[in-house]
């Protein structure tokens, strides 16, 4: 064998290195597969961020007190994002003066440049895609119908995939007359149009529709109006294949609440709403003694089954100062969650969630807490001052890659 022939194999060799695709923990940058939701991580997603006087304004915040509001009540978040990575059109600022001296900024989830980056972490992440929250009350918001074609452009930009949610923890059956025609024309009207999108999440040929909060708060919401909903939308045009988020011990309810277990047991994924269930203290109980019978429970019904992972939680000024701040543990909260569904091998992940700043679930930049406000009122808190910014979404996007192998 020559010399020049093994020199130029040798090259050959080199230059394929170089060229691969990235694979493993590195950035999952080829486009998600939308026709198929196993083996996904998908994260809730808001989107509900306005500018002071522009309605939905979720932060909440009495823009006018200097440094800021003084009274907890009036700030609804414990802790706020890290912005470095936004553009400037899509920032504004508040009166919170940071320890350097300047005032923090806040972002608007409907501008371009905020979705837009939101799905570049995804795909450096490897993170599958979102569900979009859809909120009933807001249904009619031309913010949000704005949101969501913004949420298909960088879906097909970034190659991730995106589904609807919708929320339906604000209908109450005392005023129920209007609710199925309602959801009926939206989804007909602005959300069927979405699906021919290549980046929308189809299951057996199905677009993906979530439906949440049956169960949840059964004081406004009854069994039958919960089957009204879910039989309209589930045999709606195009029919979707629906995922269903329900009350965290819904198993429970084939013997106490059986009208609404019926409904829960027609869905095609349930999804139990476990944010508030366990914190560090109890979570390995919970997940022995919950998640696990759960699992077994929907492979015995043929359902899929998708767990909720959060990365902690915090209410202290949303519930007016009182109390202590969440405690993240470092992540080793999160972290325990991420390997223990793993092992169940969940259909798919839901993440809660990727912009939740009111009730400090979001996985996404966050300041640290040597970088928030200093001041006392109302208090803030952050991640470890050793933390890179994204550390939550790094995380999520790690295990990620491991229920993408699971799946393989």
């Amino acid at each position: 064998m020559s010399t020049l022939f093994l020199r130029t194999l040798g090259l050959v060799l080199l230059l394929s290195v170089v060229n691969a695709k990235p694979t493993g923990l590195q950035n999952r940058a080829t486009s998600i597969d939308a026709s198929s939701i196993d083996g996904k991580f998908l994260f809730g997603y808001q989107g509900f961020f306005r500018r002071p006087g522009q309605g939905n304004d979720h932060w909440s915040i009495n823009y006018g007190e200097t440094p800021g509001p003084s009274n907890p009540g009036a700030v609804q978040v414990d802790m706020l994002p890290a912005v470095e990575q936004y553009p400037d059109e899509c920032l504004f600022t508040s009166n919170f003066i940071l320890p350097d001296g300047s005032k923090a900024k806040l972002f608007e989830s409907n501008c371009t440049g905020i979705v837009d980056t939101h799905f570049r972490w995804m795909q450096e992440n490897s993170i599958d895609g979102i569900l979009v929250q859809r909120f009933y009350g807001d249904i009619g918001d031309a913010s949000f119908l704005q949101l969501l074609g913004q949420i298909r452009t960088a879906a097909e930009k970034y190659g991730r995939v995106f589904a609807v949610e919708y929320d339906l923890s604000q209908i109450e059956s005392s005023d129920f007359s209007n609710v199925v025609s309602n959801l009926l024309h939206d989804y007909t009207t602005n959300v069927a149009p979405l699906v021919s999108s290549s980046a929308y999440l189809h299951h057996q040929g199905r677009p993906v529709l979530e439906l949440w909060g049956f169960g949840i708060n059964k004081t406004k919401l009854n069994a039958a109006d919960c089957s009204s909903i879910f039989h309209a939308l589930r045999s709606a045009n195009p029919n979707p294949y629906v995922v269903m988020g329900v009350q965290q011990a819904w198993r429970s309810e084939s013997s106490s609440n059986p009208d609404y277990y019926n409904v829960y047991t027609q869905a095609d994924v349930i999804q139990p709403w476990t944010v508030g269930a366990y914190d560090n203290s109890n979570y390995q109980g919970f997940y022995s003694g919950t998640t696990v019978p759960d699992k077994a429970l929907t492979d015995q019904l043929g359902i899929g089954y998708s767990p909720v992972v959060l990365p902690g939680s915090s209410d202290r000024n949303r519930n007016g100062g009182t109390g202590q701040f969440g405690n993240r543990y470092s992540g080793s909260f999160y972290e325990a969650q991420l390997k223990n569904v793993l092992q169940i091998k969940p259909k798919f992940v839901f993440g809660a969630m990727f912009d939740e700043f009111p009730e400090s679930t979001q996985a996404i930049a966050t300041l640290r807490s040597n970088e928030v406000p200093p001041a006392a009122n109302p208090g803030f808190y952050g991640i470890d001052n050793d933390m890179d910014h994204n550390f939550y979404l790094q995380m999520a996007g790690r295990y990620a890659v491991q229920l993408h192998q699971l799946w393989a």
